[in-house]
């Protein structure tokens, strides 16, 4: 075993041990043989995907003296100083620190010297979109008619800065994000080639957090097998690498699915105390939900979704546990939180504060069911209650306290009066106003003017169209709708915070729109403290009523 670190000890020396690229390898497989390799390449993609290494590889390719068909001896004086990194017919620059004319003037020169052992000198500019403008103008002439011995190779993480006059004298080739059957392939042949072992979820985690980067992947293997001097486990890897693990992220959704808010919150807590970042809990249960949505929607057997068979077994039972509405809906929260936790304060409450409200709000496939079967009762319950005092007149209303034998007769009468057509006059004893009520005039007349059910569904509105204001309506202890005027009470001890919050203009307008668009008619919005407005300091009077310029303090 060398002292290098992992990814440079195992970086590949030739096009077969190349992992993913396909197309790029068999492109440039294909050029070898032809002898048709071009005088300038640009390699485009995300940092670890192997730009550089396939750039080093092709100089082999080209300079090697007793080439095996596509592939370098490995053996040859030339393979060796470029492996060594002493060649002198190949030339890596970093364009992040040497990106102004002057380098590449300085380049220029140097590319008519003929090779010192191999056909070619092979010039790589590492970072080449970190050039300048004007050294991108000394290049162009190079690159469109270098010397016959001369190949440029341009990497780049970000090729969209690069010219246009610059990319239309290349080759692109773009890499992409390596998947994460090719990493694990790789890094279960690091394992077996450094006598080492680990468990499948601890790749699981390492891979995932490599984000489609072998470079990442080997180099937090490394640091991961240097942590551990036994087998590599899944608590080592969370350990250092920061990491929830993935058990842990479906305890947390099977603690929110089952209302457990004891076993929920104390799985928070023990992450915070081993020093996870409440950010970083937020976003990986963001992930974990996101897993769970596609499997929900494309199956549960979906390539889209990396984990291992046993998670993956754990995951299909939690995918069908809600409805994929609701799993859309935790991720979109997650994430919005995960977003902005830096900027609210305290980030262990903001997290708190999220988990709280998908507890509160996600319920059970089968409870959505339940409910949703029980929808139409509620529905027939509420007209019924209410469809007698719509429809009651200012004489029946009169006899409101007498015995019941008394109004039925009234109100068995009631439906043959509402079927008669607009216009047949009402009757002289009763306002022309009672002929046709609407559904809102039926809700203001009841005892607090929503029902429970049209009340949830006015919050579950409010919360998807701002989640903010979701939680201030919580802390109303009592709301009352009459004569299209909306009364929320609050505790004056606990709810002083809650009420200032719902008296701001934006959030006043966002819940008449709300009612508006439920009860098709205006809504005012009122809020008070209940048992009557907390009593003003006198003080405080004196200000509001003359004025801070003229009150003065002794």
């Amino acid at each position: 075993m060398t002292n290098q670190v992992l990814y440079r000890a195992w970086r590949p020396q030739d096009f077969e041990e190349l992992s993913g690229q396909e197309h790029i390898r068999r492109t440039l497989e294909n050029a070898v043989q032809q002898d048709k390799v071009s005088h300038a390449y640009l390699f485009a993609g995300p940092r670890g995907t192997g730009k550089t290494t396939t750039a080093r590889i092709l100089a082999k390719v080209v300079n090697c003296a007793h080439r095996e068909g596509v592939n370098p001896c490995g053996v040859c004086e030339s393979c060796q100083s470029i492996v060594k990194g002493s060649s002198l017919d190949v030339m890596e620059i970093d364009a992040a620190s040497n990106r102004g004319i002057e380098h590449i003037r300085d380049l220029k020169e140097k590319t008519v010297f003929l090779p010192a052992i191999g056909k070619y000198r092979v010039f790589i500019i590492d970072e080449a979109h970190m050039l300048t403008t004007e050294a991108f103008n000394a290049l162009l002439k190079s690159l469109e008619e270098p010397p016959e011995h001369v190949i440029f190779v341009l990497a780049t993480t970000e090729a969209q800065r690069v010219p246009e006059t610059v990319l239309s004298r290349c080759q692109r080739f773009d890499f992409r994000k390596l998947s994460y059957d090719t990493i694990k392939a790789r890094l279960d042949e690091i394992l077996a080639g450094e006598g080492r072992e680990a468990e499948p979820e601890a790749l699981a985690m390492i891979i995932r957090q490599a984000d489609g980067s072998m470079r990442d992947a080997i180099g937090l293997l490394d640091q991961c097998l240097s942590y551990s001097l036994a087998a590599l486990t899944a608590e080592d890897a969370s350990s250092i690498l920061g990491l929830v693990r993935q058990d842990v992220l479906a305890s947390l959704f099977s603690s929110i699915v089952s209302k457990d808010a004891a076993a929920l919150f104390a799985a928070i807590d023990a992450q915070c105390r081993q020093g996870r970042d409440p950010q970083q809990i937020l976003r990986e249960f963001a992930g974990y939900c996101r897993d769970l949505l596609l499997m929900a929607l494309c199956g549960t057997d979906t390539a889209l979704v990396t984990a291992t068979e046993e998670q993956r077994r754990v995951m299909t039972a939690q995918s069908t546990a809600i409805e994929a509405a609701a799993l859309r809906g935790i991720v979109t929260q997650a994430e919005t939180a995960a977003s902005g936790v830096g900027y609210r304060g305290n980030s262990r409450y903001m997290a708190e504060a999220m988990f709280a409200g998908l507890l509160l709000s996600v319920g059970s496939k089968a409870q959505g069911q339940s409910a949703s079967a029980q929808a139409p009762q509620a529905q027939l319950a509420t007209q019924a209650q209410a469809a007698p005092i719509a429809k009651t007149t200012p004489a029946v209303q009169a006899q409101e306290a007498a015995p019941q034998a008394q109004i039925a007769p009234a109100a068995q009468a009631e439906p043959r009066a509402t079927v008669a057509p607009k216009a047949q006059a009402a009757p002289p004893t009763q306002p022309q106003a009672q002929a046709t009520p609407s559904s809102q005039d039926s809700v203001r007349g009841s005892s607090t003017g929503l029902s429970p059910a049209q009340w949830e569904q006015f919050m579950q509105s409010i919360k998807a169209r701002k989640v903010i204001l979701h939680a201030f309506l919580v802390g109303a202890v009592q709301y009352a709708l009459n004569d299209g005027v909306l009364t929320l009470s609050f505790d004056p001890a606990k709810g002083a915070f809650h009420k200032e919050r719902c008296e701001e203009k934006d959030n006043t307008d966002a819940i008449s729109e709300t009612l508006a668009e439920m009860l098709g008619s205006p809504v005012e919005v009122r809020c008070e403290f209940l048992g009557g407005a907390i009593e003003k300091d006198p003080v405080d009077q004196a200000i509001e009523f003359f004025g801070r310029d003229i009150v003065k303090l002794v």
